[in-house]
């Protein structure tokens, strides 16, 4: 018997824009630079990051999801234009589970939540007895409205029957300054942004948000063994392209990707730099990701009355 013949490897033809749907310097923007270089020399094309900054992502999600499905536009998405938009958002442009092909799973990393030590609580079990013996007192920050950062506390209010009230920022640095100064006394971000003000000894980390414990904070409980099973609020980052691309072009792109998300260097690198867990996987990984998430904070927004016109 003859073999089926294998489809033939794409090769693209010309610059590939990876879209960012954030400012430069944040997290994603990071990440798509960090793989922007090795991706370029697999592949034998320039890859051009270029920042489309706007509506939480939607921007940038709605200019990838309209662009030509040819493999030479993607989308660095994360959860928010990927899942949180269509939860939040009265209004979006694009169906992320309709309007994109999945490539790869770049990776996670937990939200830390953390306090001020002058509080003089120890774990999130605490906090929320704190909140509850003290209503109207607590409030926490956020780099805005709709972010993972709200939402993890809004999970939190919900499963333990609190209410810490939101002050949202403008982003990162801010927020963290407000928690420092006294002006807050929670927030839920990053482990880049908190772990620096940790090591000077103004703030104390309770628990990190992801379902497992990160492998480079092996020593933070997470808040689902704080007492609260099944609390899982992290962050991802996915490449995505417009549906309807040629699967040779997603297998090529994924196949690529994977091995050099999964290279040692910089997995290091991804951590040292961002405090992402470098992950790498199949495409239908992202799908089940998406699907997950979307109907997860559909019931968080829809409790704390979250919709943004």
């Amino acid at each position: 018997m003859l073999a089926l013949p294998a489809l033939a490897e794409w090769q693209p033809t010309k610059v590939i824009k990876l879209v960012v749907p954030f400012a430069p310097g944040g997290q994603p923007d990071v990440v798509a630079r960090t793989l922007a270089g090795p991706l370029a020399k697999a592949l034998g094309q320039p890859v051009v990051v270029e920042n489309r900054p706007g509506a939480g992502g939607n921007i940038a999600a709605d200019f990838v999801a309209k662009s030509a499905p040819d493999g030479h536009t993607l989308l660095m998405g994360t959860n928010g234009p990927l899942a949180l938009s269509v939860v939040i958002y009265k209004s979006v442009p694009f169906d992320p589970l309709r309007d994109f092909a999945p490539v790869t799973l770049v990776g996670t990393a937990p939200n830390l939540i953390a306090v001020q030590p002058s509080l003089g609580v120890l774990s999130v079990r605490e906090l929320a007895a704190r909140a509850r013996a003290e209503p109207g007192r607590l409030n926490y920050a956020s780099v805005g409205k709709g972010s993972i950062s709200q939402l993890s506390m809004e999970m939190l209010n919900a499963m333990a029957g609190i209410r810490i009230e939101h002050i949202p920022y403008n982003g990162g640095a801010p927020a963290v300054m407000a928690l420092v100064a006294g002006d807050v006394q929670v927030l839920s971000l990053n482990p880049t942004a908190i772990l620096p003000q940790v090591k000077a000894g103004k703030l104390k980390v309770l628990a990190q948000t992801g379902a497992t414990r990160s492998a480079h904070l092996r020593e933070v409980p997470t808040v689902a063994e704080s007492g609260f099973p099944g609390f899982e609020a992290g962050v991802w980052m996915a490449v995505v392209a417009p549906a309807r691309t040629p699967p040779e072009a997603i297998a090529r792109l994924n196949a690529e990707l994977v091995r050099i998300i999964r290279d040692p260097a910089l997995k290091a690198s991804l951590w040292d730099r961002q405090g992402i867990d470098a992950v790498g996987s199949p495409p239908g990984e992202v799908t089940r990701t998406m699907r997950a998430e979307i109907d997860k904070w559909r019931d968080v927004a829809g409790k704390a009355n979250l919709a943004v016109e």
